[in-house]
């Protein structure tokens, strides 16, 4: 149960952390426009951007492994964990504000997950 628990905690800081770098590659790019110039002068020059992708194919790899490992019932909830290291994530490098009810609602999916794997 401890393997299930500490890879999935993995995979969703891992997913997280690659979410968080794409907001912050993002936040470093000036016009986003699908042409070619800006893929090619403010994307692949955006490390940001790119080790967001990296992180998230990877996350996506290690999701691979799970799904033929662990029973769907059980990972695909704690994958919920993400949702409280993103409110964290947003908090610590973007510097917004939670409100009290954000933090009942990281409590009941807390509990949510505790209940999922007793």
């Amino acid at each position: 149960m401890i393997k299930l628990i500490s890879t999935a905690f993995f995979q969703a800081a891992m997913m997280v952390l690659g979410q968080l770098l794409l907001k912050l590659g993002m936040q470093n790019m000036h016009d986003f426009t699908l042409t070619w110039s800006c893929i090619r002068n403010q994307v692949l020059l955006n490390w940001g951007l790119m080790v967001g992708v990296i992180l998230l194919v990877a996350t996506n790899l290690l999701w691979l492994y799970m799904l033929k490992v662990y029973p769907f019932s059980i990972i695909y909830p704690l994958t919920s964990v993400g949702f409280v290291l993103g409110m964290l994530g947003g908090m610590m490098f973007f510097h917004e504000s939670v409100v009290w009810t954000q933090w009942i609602g990281v409590l009941l999916i807390m509990g949510g997950c505790w209940f999922i794997v007793k």
